[in-house]
């Protein structure tokens, strides 16, 4: 985490605020992903409907 600080940290300043902006995007795709995913496997049932017919 040290090595990105350093890194960001020589940029300038509105590169700083880009990058920062990408990755608030970034993070916020994958947690929607997540949720979505999530939520998705909670509405599934425990068990196949084939079984439950017979």
């Amino acid at each position: 985490m040290k090595l990105l600080d350093d890194y960001l940290s020589r940029l300038p300043a509105r590169t700083q605020k880009a990058a920062g902006h990408v990755g608030s995007l970034v993070l916020g795709f994958i947690m929607a992903f997540l949720l979505t995913y999530v939520l998705y496997r909670i509405g599934l049932p425990s068990k196949p409907f084939i079984y439950v017919a017979f």
